[in-house]
């Protein structure tokens, strides 16, 4: 990707401000979002739908709970992954970061794609007596198509568990 030369700096602690700085990477300013309501957790984090002050869009912010040194790591890492798939549709698409003050420290969260039809399990539990043999293979072929994508930019997905993916 174009901006790979400009994300390569991962040891500098203020890499996240030098990208927003330099317009790397969109900031949205954290008090603008209203209505969180969280959608799911894991290892890592929380993520929450959100609503964008004057608009009538949703985003997903991801927040994550240990917030330290290597969680910075991780944000670059993840950053750096989102956008180097940021153009295929069945990936959740990365649209900036947000940041808050939380115990005199500056936390970051992603500010991430909406998906409003939620995880691919909760989809299924809820849908799969009504889905056509046709819109089951459709979604397992989104669902390859996706994962191909990973692996066609070299990346690997640890975490490849059903309630990981959304419904577009």
């Amino acid at each position: 990707m174009s901006n790979n030369a400009e994300l390569n700096v991962t040891d500098n602690p203020n890499w996240i401000e030098n990208a927003i700085s330099n317009k790397l990477i969109k900031h949205y300013v954290f008090e603008n979002f209203h209505d969180l309501t969280e959608i799911g957790s894991g290892g890592f984090g929380i993520v929450y739908r959100a609503n964008l002050k004057n608009s009538y869009k949703y985003f997903a912010l991801k927040y994550f709970i240990n917030f330290n040194n290597a969680t910075v790591k991780e944000i670059i890492h993840e950053i750096k992954l989102q956008r180097e798939v940021d153009f295929h549709d069945n990936i959740i698409s990365f649209h900036g970061v947000t940041s808050n003050f939380e115990n005199q420290r500056k936390k970051y969260w992603l500010v991430l794609e909406y998906a409003d039809s939620g995880s691919l399990r909760n989809y299924l539990k809820e849908n799969f007596e009504r889905l056509t043999w046709n819109d089951k293979f459709s979604l397992a072929f989104q669902l390859a198509y996706a994962v191909s994508c990973l692996h066609n930019e070299e990346i690997v997905h640890r975490d490849l568990v059903i309630h990981l993916y959304i419904i577009l």
